[in-house]
């Protein structure tokens, strides 16, 4: 009876300490910060030992944040930002921050698991902004090396941002891997505004086009009068008799035949083949 009840007791004991915890199994590239949160015993806060890749049992009332160690994109997009002229024009922009490896608990315990929404976005976008500023619509547009000047620009000073942040409040270990800046894009008044101007200046070359068409066809027509009215009077035919000639060659070219035309011109007999 008194087996029975140490073994009763030892695997009560197993058993509770299974229910008592859990485990963090973090992936590659990433690391897993314990926030302990103990019931009874013990400190809580975030354990200062990140947890890499592996298998890890921490009691059931601690939790955990996954920071990723691989670089990271943050896609920020800007809508009207402001040029040197005060053109508002849109960005598409990106920066790429990467925690230090093994560092990933001090980040989480002085910035909290949402640190870039926390310092980082705002700075950005404003910073950004800033150098926005100083050009005007063409190079922002255009000019990859303005827009280069700007990267270099951006990411020196988020740079000099975090190593400040890191003095006042408490070390960020973040590095700015890159900065990319796309080119500028009209937002959606301008772009309506452009649609506009376009179908504007394609009426108008179109009218231009029919224009020109129509003054070259009536200087043909001017040249082909009087070219018929020359060949009128080589032939000695009246205004009737030469309209009737035309007609019966435009029939022969319509055709494709050859056709013998009498005519009476001045009371005599006069025959004409109209070839085509």
């Amino acid at each position: 009876m008194k087996h029975l009840t140490k073994n009763m007791l030892l695997y009560g004991t197993i058993l509770f300490g299974m229910a008592s915890c859990t485990s963090v199994t973090p992936d590659a590239g990433e690391e897993a910060v314990l926030i302990h949160k103990p019931y009874i015993f013990g400190s809580g806060g975030v354990d200062e030992t990140p947890v890499e890749t592996g298998l890890k049992y921490t009691w059931f009332s601690t939790s955990y944040v996954t920071v990723s160690m691989l670089p990271q994109k943050f896609d920020e997009k800007l809508d009207d930002a402001t040029s040197n002229d005060n053109t508002l024009l849109d960005f598409n922009t990106q920066i790429q921050l990467q925690v230090q490896d093994n560092r990933s608990p001090i980040l989480i315990k002085n910035y909290g698991e949402n640190w870039y929404e926390n310092v980082i976005q705002e700075q950005y976008r404003n910073i950004v902004r800033g150098y926005i500023s100083n050009f005007g619509p063409f190079d922002l547009m255009s000019n990859r090396e303005v827009l280069d000047s700007i990267n270099i620009a951006v990411k020196r000073d988020m740079e000099n941002y975090i190593a400040s942040l890191s003095q006042k409040h408490g070390t960020l270990p973040v590095d700015v891997v890159n900065v990319v800046i796309g080119r500028a894009l009209p937002n959606e008044k301008q772009k309506a505004e452009m649609d506009n101007t376009a179908a504007a200046t394609q009426a108008k070359r179109t009218e231009e086009s029919r224009r020109e068409m129509l003054v070259a066809r009536e200087a043909a027509e001017r040249q082909r009068a009087i070219a018929d009215k020359a060949y009128q009077k080589e032939l000695g035919l009246s205004t009737e008799q030469f309209i009737e000639l035309r007609a019966w060659e435009i029939i022969a070219e319509k055709q494709g035949a050859n056709i013998d035309v009498l005519f009476d011109a001045g009371g005599t007999n006069k025959m004409w083949n109209v070839r085509r």
